[in-house]
């Protein structure tokens, strides 16, 4: 045969192999449903079933893309933990070795034709009598595995001619830098075809054809493993840090396994064929190919066993972004937990920051000449350090406490709680204050603005931070804001009876001022709260935490 009926012939069989995989992939997915879902979201508890997981759904429906992007995608959305989420990637990379044993134990052992048509056959009938259903997507599916095995027979002869004419090298001939050049050739093949799984079928094809030996094959299948992870760095584009962290412990993990693989490949290969000769496995270079795939994948999991939850908390410090640095507690130290006055001042600290956070937010929120984005995520910022506050104080409660501390730490926890309240009227106010202020009539859009002024006021006013003694002073500019608010409250009412503001435009003001009023209350009570904590324990405990930071 000359050369170019070859390429061509080559290309087709590729093409079909592309086509079939697609089909198959395609069918599976839509017919396993929601079962990906469930299983990643429910069934991932435990290291093993992650790893279960990761496994089963990549052995299902022959992507272990598909299940890395579903991955990221829940974690992204907060859905499931960086620490359950490493073991469905570590599961994924040991499911994608069934594609290799379907190629080997079907592919070279059976006549193509004899099942391949028929099945096409089949498949494509079951697709056209029932639609778009799971049942039709399984014919689809059935269409593509016999497309994919008649592009396998098709390219499984196009290599075994072209065997006979070239060798790519012998396993006396090659060298270190072979071995690198082949696994970087892996890499690149399946950087662009964005799938392991074709460039391990090609692998196994001309392997099986002769046109290259056992190392070089093994050194691609090592490179597609690791081209597996741009699939995973492409989607990561545009995701939260925990995500990022999840692509990262995958490129990790097939890293640590390909440069392993490599340093121990001639052992490795020497002992399998020992294992296959042992338990009469056969003596075909495709089955030795296909238990190196599976072994090599294997290792990488046991290595990173022991490893994991380091990884984890190594990954954990990586990619953060401004809100994570700030949702994570600066002065709660749990060493100090055993000194409960060093640990009430960490509580009173660390509350200074929350106020400091959430009136920032408050006052962003009413300002209508500043539109503020991410107001979302600070609010989730406020969310995280008062489940920090709470987890803490529960802690402190464990220990030998004075009647003082006691009696404080409930204080403690109201504020926080009156914190997030604010935080979260902060993000309700935001959304609306460009609703609110279109289409208002200029008479009462002024009086919304002195509303909003004295709010503002009462804001400054009400930051912990402040000078004590100031209670007086914060009740009277309260009682202004309610006089404003009732005020304010009666005019829409008035005018919404007029005909002269639409209802609707008056509900919305009515509500958005509501929770303004609601908000300076809870910002009000923070303080009162906190003021008494600071005078009743705070000033008393001074010189007890001096002289403990001294001793520690």
């Amino acid at each position: 045969m000359s050369l170019f009926p070859m390429i061509s012939a080559g290309i087709g069989g590729l093409g079909l192999f592309l086509l079939g995989m697609w089909l198959m992939s395609d069918g599976l997915k839509m017919a396993a449903g929601s079962t990906l879902n469930q299983l990643l979201h429910h069934w991932t508890n435990t290291r093993l079933r992650g790893l279960g997981v990761g496994i089963f759904l990549t052995s299902l429906i022959q992507s272990s893309s598909a299940v890395t992007i579903a991955t990221i995608g829940f974690t992204n959305a907060g859905l499931l933990s960086l620490r359950r989420a490493i073991w469905i990637i570590f599961g994924s990379n040991i499911g994608t070795t069934t594609t290799g044993w379907l190629v080997t134990l079907i592919g070279f052992n059976f006549k193509i034709s004899a099942f391949a048509l028929p099945m096409i056959g089949l498949g494509m009938l079951i697709k056209l009598v029932k639609g778009e259903s799971h049942i039709g997507a399984i014919g689809q599916a059935l269409v593509g595995f016999g497309i994919l095995f008649m592009g396998i027979d098709v390219l499984k002869e196009t290599f075994s001619v072209l065997g006979d004419q070239v060798s790519l090298t012998s396993i006396s001939e090659i060298g270190i830098k072979d071995i690198l050049t082949f696994t970087g050739l892996g890499f690149l093949v399946t950087l662009l075809m964005q799938s392991s799984s074709v460039t391990l079928a090609i692998t196994l094809t001309a392997l099986s054809g002769g046109l290259m030996t056992l190392l070089p094959a093994a050194a691609i299948a090592i490179g597609s493993n690791l081209g597996t992870t741009t699939t995973a760095v492409f989607s990561s584009f545009g995701t939260n840090p925990v995500a990022k962290r999840v692509v990262a412990s995958h490129v990790i993990f097939n890293l640590v396994t390909a440069i392993v693989s490599l340093i121990l490949l001639s052992p490795l290969i020497t002992a399998i064929l020992f294992f296959q000769d042992l338990f009469n496995l056969g003596d075909a270079s495709t089955t030795t190919l296909a238990l190196f795939h599976t072994v090599f994948n294997v290792l990488g999991v046991l290595l990173m066993w022991p490893l994991a939850d380091k990884l984890v908390v190594w990954l954990s410090g990586r990619f953060k972004t401004k809100d994570e640095d700030e949702s994570t507690p600066r002065y709660l130290d749990k060493n100090a937990l055993t000194i409960p006055s060093l640990a009430i001042h960490a509580l009173y600290k660390e509350l200074q920051r929350v106020g400091d956070y959430s009136l920032a937010m408050a006052k962003d929120s009413i300002d209508f000449e500043k539109t503020t984005n991410n107001m979302a995520g600070k609010n989730s910022v406020v969310e995280k350090l008062t489940i920090a506050i709470g987890d803490y104080t529960s802690e402190l409660y464990k220990q030998n406490l004075s009647e003082d501390v006691a009696n404080a730490l409930p204080s403690i926890l109201r504020i926080s709680q009156y914190y997030d309240a604010i935080s979260e009227l902060a993000v309700t106010i935001n959304s609306d204050k460009k609703k609110v202020e279109t289409a208002i009539n200029p008479s009462i859009q002024d009086q919304i603005n002195i509303f909003y002024k004295h709010s503002v006021i009462l804001l400054n006013h009400a930051n912990i931070r402040q000078k004590t003694n100031q209670e007086y002073m914060l009740k009277n500019e309260l009682d202004t804001v309610e006089s404003e608010y009732q005020s304010l409250k009666s005019l829409l009412l008035r005018r919404g009876a007029e005909g002269k503001l639409s209802i609707a435009k008056m509900d919305k003001t009515m509500a958005s001022i509501s929770q303004l009023r609601r908000l300076s209350q809870q910002a009000v009570k923070a303080f009162i709260h906190f003021e008494t904590l600071n005078i009743d324990v705070m000033d008393r405990k001074k010189d007890d935490i001096a002289e403990n930071i001294t001793s520690v």
